[in-house]
């Protein structure tokens, strides 16, 4: 359901963005982690500690729910949003002799587009 703007919100609907919007890094993570929401732009980061008996530095990249950088919070405070749910939309570049790479991520596999929902208020899913 699309819902009726608010007249004091510019409308998204429809709008189009360059691939060179959405920077290498975060299109990498698209690939390995397909949704991504974020509650509360504003909400302070829950700071994480690692049990120093671990062997392996602790790695968020598979999170749903991690912090936003700074930048992109502050991107999202720019468009007047809050919350975000964002799906990425990935699609098979075709060929039989596909190569696992970095990650374990198919070299196939490319980022096509994001579908991203925006709300102006908190919100959990």
């Amino acid at each position: 359901k699309i819902s009726k703007p608010a007249r004091y919100l510019e409308p998204y609907l429809g709008l189009h963005y360059p691939a060179t919007d959405i920077p290498q890094a975060s299109r990498f993570l698209f690939r390995q982690n397909r949704v991504r929401m974020i509650a509360d732009c504003h909400a302070t980061p829950v700071r994480v500690i690692q049990d120093p008996g671990l062997s392996q530095p602790l790695c968020l990249v598979g999170s749903t729910l991690r912090a936003p950088h700074g930048c992109h919070a502050q991107y999202m405070a720019n468009m007047g949003s809050i919350a975000s749910l964002v799906m990425a939309v990935i699609i098979s570049s075709g060929g039989d002799d596909e190569q696992t790479g970095r990650g374990g991520i198919s070299s196939a596999m490319k980022l096509w587009g994001l579908v991203v929902c925006h709300h102006t208020s908190p919100r959990c899913i």
